[in-house]
């Protein structure tokens, strides 16, 4: 299965595991790389505490990245986040240093401008992925110089933007927008979804949730037997930010710029239902990061480590992709992409059977 996104990258399928914070760590990056796709190493993963000190979050990320090393000869990628200028700019600028000093393959570039840290990577050789959420994002990150963009549709269980697009909708625009691949994201769980990302004219998709549920995720067991119980009804999109770009990120509003602001996919849990009854339907992402029955609102990463790693499901909050109720098993990343490979075929003899 080639793609000009295989060829980029140099894998052998055009799959990538999303990056997901604290649970996408060394081994499971390696198990999709060894499998043909391109795992990615995530923020915080492989750890299990909060630390707010900027040098020891990089030096996380750099044992995490050594230890991929040792594990596989095949391409992976780590997820920089763009931090805010004043409010979170240290971490970013640190990772990026050590993503630098390691020789890293790929940097998967999230929630900021493609102008910080485009020019640097490319430099270095390193192939730079954009993650978009519309279509003018993904035409400035072209002109940036990055190499490829994920546009993620409001489907997906992680951070997408404001306007809500769906896959179906953004994919084929940015398609029509730019000359370098687009990876589909959001909502993409299985054969099916590749093969639709690839008829809407994408290079590739890129999936999280699925790879959540997998033996090799170090996501807590709680959150993969949610993922089996869920169904088409067990997800809602919380927003988050505000509709007009902040200017002022040391006014607050957790630090939200253009690219930043837009709304997480969210699983019902206990907890979450509480909340949703307690303000009428209607909940903001403070809210559903809030502690119960008025305890002052907790950290975010405080709360997705006691969820994701600790497995206190019921107690908060977890993202989860719209598509989470397909989800019926937890396989090994190879069983997962070989699936997703061999079941492509008998989709594309029926395509073909249909248009003659």
């Amino acid at each position: 299965m080639k793609t000009r996104l295989t060829d980029l990258l140099g894998i052998r399928y055009p799959v990538i595991q999303a990056s997901m914070a604290w649970i996408t760590d060394a081994v499971l990056a390696a198990a999709v790389s060894k499998a043909g796709g391109l795992g990615t190493i995530g923020p915080n993963s492989g750890f299990k505490t909060v630390t707010s000190d900027a040098k020891e979050t990089g030096e996380r990320l750099r044992e995490q990245i050594r230890k991929c090393k040792a594990l596989t000869d095949s391409p992976f990628a780590v997820n920089f986040v763009v931090g805010v200028p004043g409010w979170d700019r240290d971490y970013s600028d640190y990772c990026v240093e050590v993503g630098l000093d390691e020789g890293v393959p790929v940097a998967i570039v999230s929630q900021g401008s493609a102008q910080v840290y485009t020019q640097r990577f490319k430099e270095a050789g390193t192939r730079v992925v954009q993650v978009c959420s519309t279509v003018r994002h993904a035409m400035k990150s072209q002109e940036a110089g990055v190499d490829a963009v994920i546009v993620s549709g409001t489907e997906g269980g992680g951070h997408s933007g404001f306007d809500q697009l769906t896959t179906l909708s953004l994919v084929p625009q940015a398609v029509d927008a730019v000359g370098i691949p687009v990876v589909a994201g959001g909502g993409i769980v299985d054969s099916r979804g590749l093969m639709a990302a690839l008829a809407l004219g994408a290079e590739g998709v890129y999936m999280g949730t699925r790879f959540m549920a997998t033996r090799e995720c170090p996501a807590h067991d709680n959150v993969k037997q949610a993922l089996l119980a869920a169904t088409d009804v067990s997800t809602i999109a919380v927003r988050h930010g505000s509709p007009v770009p902040v200017r002022n990120p040391e006014a607050g509003n957790r630090g939200f710029v253009e690219e930043r602001r837009g709304s997480v996919r969210l699983i019902y849990t206990d907890f979450l239902r509480e909340v949703l009854a307690e303000k009428g339907g209607t909940i903001s992402m403070e809210d559903a990061l809030a502690g119960r029955k008025g305890d002052e609102p907790s950290p975010e990463s405080n709360r997705t480590v006691a969820a994701f790693v600790d497995g206190r499901v019921q107690e908060n909050t977890i993202t989860a992709s719209q598509a989470s109720g397909l989800i019926r098993d937890v396989p090994t990343c190879e069983e997962l992409i070989r699936r997703l490979v061999q079941e492509a075929s008998p989709i594309a003899h029926r395509l073909k059977t249909i248009v003659g």
